[in-house]
C-alpha cells in the first residue's frame, strides 16, 4: 500500500472511531489496524526523508546540495 493510501486509511479509521457507531470489538480492531498503518507510514516517511537532499547556502552565497544519507 502506498504512503498516500496509508494516510487515507488512517483518516478513514479515525472517522470511524470518532463516529461512536462502532462496537468495542470493531473499535479495537480498527485501532490495531491504525497503529500498524501509522508505523508503516512513519517508517516510509523516515526512509524518504533520509533520501532527500538538503540545500544549504555556503558563506559565498552558493547553494550546495548535501545528501542526508552521507
Amino acid at each position: 500500500m502506498s504512503f498516500e493510501k496509508k494516510v487515507q486509511r488512517l483518516e478513514e479509521i479515525v472517522r470511524a472511531l470518532e463516529s461512536r457507531d462502532v462496537s468495542l470489538d470493531k473499535g479495537l480492531t480498527l485501532f490495531e489496524e491504525g497503529i500498524a498503518c501509522l508505523r508503516d507510514a512513519s517508517a516510509e516517511l523516515a526512509r524518504a526523508e533520509a533520501a532527500v537532499q538538503v540545500l544549504k547556502e555556503r558563506t559565498d552565497g552558493v547553494l550546495e546540495a548535501t545528501d542526508l544519507r552521507a
